[in-house]
């Protein structure tokens, strides 16, 4: 089988490119043009090509290509840029593919940010509604829901077969700080409802669903979360471990909440009618999609893909 991997140089791209040359499979790997040197433990393994897919105009990069793995996204910017970089990349990049008549096989990495916390009822599954009031989360819950969307559009159109991922928080070695944990405040980190468990999902295990989805030629809907529960609080612990931080302030779910609450409704009265501009965190329907205590529930994955959430 050969792979086209979008966003390959990332944190989960690299570990997917390695996961899928682990497994015998060529692979296309596709980074910026102005990216560095492709990860030294799959340089010379793949074929590297460098593409811009917000201007990608030819299609030579589908070439030979059974199945492509979609974890292109921008994570970072402003609300626009977020759109720009995961929505409009995504809508090019399918065009192109389309235009090709190349792969008809699609995985794409979406996020536990399209669904809809506040009415998870006790637990987290793939028939967890979608959020229906995007605009009052974040840029990066607006540009998932929409490149699912628009993922979604052009399979139904063009008779593709598409598999959309949804891990948890991911982490691992070289990884960012779990926005779930909490957050730092100094030197302290504050741990946000700390006995309620994460859905992380370690890199590498993420990046063995990716492969499983391509090789199987899955479709349908499938949340990515480890077997191991892992509180906020013991999360936390490690960071002070490795020196992150140097200690834990524990602050409870509800109370958290509370401060959202009245901090939103304090800014509306100084600021009527919308109020002013608030941190996420004192916004509560972010708060409750960053912090809210759920179980979240991998069952599909592991019947559907034959995926091993442990180690």
């Amino acid at each position: 089988m050969k792979a086209l991997v979008t966003g390959a140089g990332g944190f989960l791209g690299t570990a997917v490119v390695a996961a899928l040359l682990e497994r015998g499979h060529s692979v296309r790997a596709l980074l910026r043009p102005a990216a560095g040197e492709a990860p030294a433990q799959w340089r010379g393994r793949a074929e590297v090509a460098r593409e811009d897919l917000r201007a990608l105009t030819g299609t030579s990069i589908f070439d030979g290509v059974e199945v492509v793995v979609h974890l292109a996204a921008m994570v970072r910017g402003t609300p626009e840029a977020q759109f720009a970089g995961t929505v409009v990349v995504t809508e090019r990049l399918f065009s192109a593919m389309r235009d090709a008549a190349g792969p008809k096989r699609v995985v794409l990495a979406s996020s536990f940010s399209v669904y809809d916390w506040t009415r998870a009822r006790g637990e987290l599954t793939e028939e967890t509604p979608l959020e229906e009031r995007p605009f009052e989360r974040d840029g990066y819950a607006i540009a998932k829901l929409w490149q699912e969307r628009v993922a979604l559009r052009f399979a139904a159109e063009n008779g593709w077969t598409l598999c959309v991922l949804r891990p948890g928080f991911i982490h691992g070695p070289g990884g960012p700080v779990v926005a779930g944990a909490g957050m730092r405040l100094g030197r302290a980190f504050v741990v946000v409802a700390p006995f309620g468990c994460l859905p992380l999902t370690h890199v590498t295990r993420c990046a063995a669903a990716f492969a499983d989805a391509a090789e199987k030629g899955a479709h349908g809907i499938y949340n990515i979360v480890d077997d191991e529960r892992v509180s906020a609080w013991r999360y936390a612990g490690r960071l002070v471990d490795e020196g992150t931080a140097s200690f834990r302030i524990p602050l409870p779910y509800v109370v958290g909440l509370g401060i959202a609450h009245a901090a939103t409704a304090t800014s509306r009265l100084l600021f009527p009618p919308q109020g002013g501009k608030l941190p996420g965190v004192l916004i509560p329907r972010r708060y409750r999609a960053r912090f809210r205590p759920l179980r979240f529930v991998n069952a599909r994955a592991k019947s559907g893909l034959g995926w091993k959430a442990a180690p």
